[in-house]
């Protein structure tokens, strides 16, 4: 079982982060399966990495879920960049405002 959960914050070393295709440092865990699946919260890409590879290069959560806050968003203004290319940002699940 991982020591991380939905919704965790992991900064990732930067070793592990040019491992993984030189994502962001700063990912935000958003599901856990077969695989863990996170969001690079700068460029709003996804990733994944199976449980034989979280294991070997294990990271831990600096927040986690009991530190969230629920707040009210007042005003939102769309972002355009083409950074996103992921299937989440296709689908709209991901988008930066």
């Amino acid at each position: 079982m991982a020591p991380i959960c939905r919704d965790d914050l992991v900064i990732l070393p930067k070793a592990i982060s040019k491992k993984y295709g030189g994502i962001g440092p700063m990912i935000l865990i958003y599901k856990i399966s077969q695989s863990v699946h996170f969001l690079d919260v700068k460029t709003m890409q996804t990733f994944e990495i199976d449980k034989a590879t979280y294991f070997k290069d294990q990271f831990t959560a600096v927040i986690g879920r009991d530190r969230l806050r629920e707040f009210i968003v007042l005003n939102i203004e769309n972002i355009d960049n083409d950074l996103n290319n992921s299937r989440a940002a296709i689908r709209n699940k991901f988008r930066q405002v």
